[in-house]
Formats: C-alpha cells, structure tokens, sequence
C-alpha cells in the first residue's frame, strides 16, 4: 500500500475549525495539518498543538488572501492587498500569476517568514509548508516559496493537485510543469495530490511507492456533528472511504501517537 498523508488545512481559523482538527487526529481521521499564523485561533491551536503532543505533525498554511499580513510592507502593494491592508491576491483571470516585481518578491518573501517564524515562536517546528486556496502552486508565487523554504530549512512543499475530475489538459500541463520544479528543488514529498472527492475517482490504488496526500477540512459545525468543509460530508463516512486511512503519516514519515 502507498504511503499516504491525510492532511487537515486551516488549522488556527477560529474555534470550530481548531475544535474540529483536533478531534479529526484523536479519532485517526487525519496524521497531519496545517497551521495559519494570522488568523485568529492561531494562539488557540498553538495551546491545543502542544497540549496534544502535535508539532511534530504540522505545517505551514501560508495564507496570502483573507485576514491581515503580519509585515508592513505587502500591505501597500495593491497586488496582494487592497485599501484596508487586507489580503486579496488572487488570479486576474484564466492564467496564473506568472511574475511579481523585485519589491513584490521583497514583500512576499519577508511576509512568509514573518509567517514562518510566528510558528517557531510558538515551538512549531513546520513539517511542510501548504497554502490558503493553493497560492502557493501560482508559478511567481512558487519561486518566492522555494527561495524561503529552503532558507528557513522546511523540507516539503505540497505538491498542485494532480488527480480527480475537473483538470482539463492545460490545467494538467500546468500543474504537472508546476510539480516538475518543486521535485528538482528537492521539496516534493509526495508523487499524488488531492481531495477526498478526488480519491474518489481513482480507478485503481497508487503504486507502493508512491506517497499521496489527501487535504481534508474539518469543522465542528454548530448541529454538533464533524464535518469535511470540502464537501460538507460527515468528516468520518469522508474519510472511510480512503484505503488504508488508519496508517496514514506525517509528512516526516511519523505517526502521531
């Protein structure tokens, strides 16, 4: 069987997401998340990481659109934030963000390590870095993250998306030139990437050796019930369907527990 990470992103969101990770790792329904370091329950998961013996199990969740940069400088660069300071990049139609200036590099690179080092502060080590929306797969965005990634000393970088419906060929082009620079960087952990919906559509399992990463969204929602914000299923009948989801693994290889 392939080794797989089950991933849960949004990690420090607010309380329900916070509430909802933690149980998604007491209840083995995911081995590893994602931790973002502007939003407002940062402070609370940093408490509930340590109280549950987690950071050696958590990555970045590089967030670069909604909530306020932690550095001064991105918020007066009208391509990453507007008025109010707040985050909004985003594409400007079909393409992806293909180049930043030299301050626009600047900016990002000092803003993800701001982000970086809010969660060192709070003795996270960061096993791997993702991001909000997938940013971080935007080409221009891609080589600001490598550039600090491999300063800052974080092994893995996600890989973009790669299987399931929806990819037409240019999307497959693009993700898969995309997924060739983070392997020749030596970030790559995993060889498959997607969402439980896209396990869904595999005909067949993937090779032994090839590790997959599944990103799940675990909420606590106000009914009570843990909830997959991906597809706003059941975080439990989401999960079983995963084979194997039972052993999955960190990104270092370690299971929590």
């Amino acid at each position: 069987m392939a080794p797989l990470i089950i991933n849960a992103d949004d990690f420090g969101m607010g309380p329900a997401v916070n509430r909802g990770v933690v149980e998604a790792f007491q209840r083995g329904f995911c081995s590893s998340a994602t931790l973002m370091a502007t939003l407002p329950g940062f402070e609370e998961a940093c408490e509930l990481i340590h109280r549950e013996k987690l950071a050696n199990c958590v990555g970045l969740h590089l967030v670069l659109r909604d909530g306020v940069p932690l550095t001064e400088p991105i918020r007066r660069l009208p391509r990453f934030c507007d008025a109010e300071g707040r985050f909004i990049l985003a594409r400007r139609g079909p393409l992806p963000i293909l180049y930043f200036s030299g301050p626009e590099r600047h900016a990002l690179a000092a803003e993800i390590r701001a982000q970086i080092n809010r969660c060192r502060r709070g003795e996270i080590p960061l096993t791997h870095l993702d991001s909000h929306y997938d940013l971080h797969t935007e080409w221009a965005v891609a080589g600001v993250v490598l550039q600090v990634v491999r300063e800052e000393k974080i092994p893995y970088v996600r890989i973009a998306r790669n299987f399931g419906p929806h990819l037409n060929v240019v999307k497959r082009l693009y993700k898969a030139a995309l997924n060739r620079r983070l392997v020749r960087a030596g970030a790559a952990r995993t060889r498959l990437f997607g969402s439980v919906r896209d396990y869904q559509t595999l005909r067949q399992p993937p090779e032994a050796a090839d590790w997959m990463e599944i990103m799940i969204h675990p909420r606590f929602c106000p009914d009570g019930v843990l909830r997959d914000d991906s597809n706003q299923q059941p975080l439990e009948a989401s999960v079983q369907c995963i084979q194997g989801y039972q052993e999955a693994v960190s990104f270092g290889g370690h299971r929590w527990r």
